[in-house]
């Protein structure tokens, strides 16, 4: 499976991420989004178990949102889902 997770908004507004493993999303993780001082260092999870895809809170300060409820624990993701981690709104798609 493989993942595409573009910037939204934020700023790396435009990047586009692409994997086919499960990777953290924070300032100093394998999807690094340093410039955005509101997430933190190992901020979320995107956990690949093909063919689902999981998304995890890593207990950030700022908090990681779905559908605009703050994420406790762990959620599945639909094909173009939309989250916001941080001040940085992200979409995921494969």
């Amino acid at each position: 499976m493989r993942i595409k997770l573009e910037v939204l908004s934020g700023p790396l507004d435009g990047h586009v991420f692409q994997f086919n493993h499960s990777v953290e999303v924070g300032r100093e993780a394998k999807v690094q989004i340093a410039t955005d001082n509101f997430i933190s260092r190992r901020h979320a999870l995107i956990d690949l178990q093909d063919p689902h895809v999981y998304l995890e809170d890593l207990r950030s300060t700022n908090g990681t949102f779905v559908d605009g409820e703050r994420l406790n624990g762990r959620c599945e993701l639909a094909n173009g889902k939309v989250f916001k981690c941080g001040r940085t709104w992200l979409e995921i798609s494969w």
